[in-house]
């Protein structure tokens, strides 16, 4: 369950070398889904992230972006149809082109956890945390694509960042809806089957009362 309480919720895409972003605030409501738990995918995501501290929600939102890759259909009809009948102020055009993505898809594999990209999450999920701008590049000037090579990694990957409420659902609908962006950038890194591994981070923020969520995702 997340309460959301007039939040503004700002969403920060860099799939490789594009950029867009987009503010939204949503109601002041409940939101509380009727969804068992995947022992399968909790057992995954446990083995997974079992050698690293992680926070609740970083976990939930490990554990919900799995969901999402197994079951597109039963995240569309147990997640997202009663996300937007709890939120109407988010059933859009986005919405609909979500609901036809998640529609059209079948299952894909599950996030891996990627120690690497996990470093260049936390390293920008800080950075960012005390600072009042979101960007994908660093204090110190570095791009995304500076912050991922001097880590070494050399494989495709495109970055994430929410901002807003902590609730790991919460910034996955978020990100999937893709609220007043031309292009679901976002969703299509999250949905994209070529994308296997993912390092996430959320970090406070150090001043204003919302975290910062960095999400990178690795191809093979």
């Amino acid at each position: 369950m997340f309460h959301v309480k007039h939040i503004w919720i700002l969403l920060l895409l860099c799939p490789l070398f594009a950029r867009s972003q987009a503010y939204f605030k949503l109601d002041d409501k409940n939101f509380t889904p009727h969804v068992p738990v995947d022992s399968s995918i909790l057992k995954h995501v446990e083995r997974e992230l079992s050698r690293k501290p992680f926070t609740e929600q970083e976990k939930q939102f490990f554990y919900w972006s799995c969901f999402l890759r197994k079951n597109p259909d039963r995240f569309l009809k147990e997640i997202l149809i009663p996300f937007t009948a709890t939120f109407p102020e988010v059933n859009g055009k986005e919405a609909e082109c979500l609901k036809n993505d998640l529609r059209g898809i079948g299952s894909s594999a599950l996030f891996s956890f990627q120690p690497v990209l996990r470093e260049v999450a936390i390293e920008h999920a800080l950075d960012l945390s005390g600072s009042n701008k979101i960007s994908h590049n660093s204090s110190d000037g570095r791009g995304f694509s500076a912050r991922i090579q001097s880590f070494g990694f050399r494989k495709c990957v495109s970055e994430n960042i929410y901002t807003g409420k902590n609730d790991g659902l919460l910034a996955l609908i978020m990100l999937l809806l893709d609220i007043g962006l031309e292009n679901p950038g976002h969703r299509k890194n999250i949905l994209n089957p070529n994308h296997v591994s993912m390092g996430i981070s959320i970090k406070p923020h150090q001043k204003e009362q919302r975290i910062v969520l960095v999400q990178i995702l690795g191809c093979n």
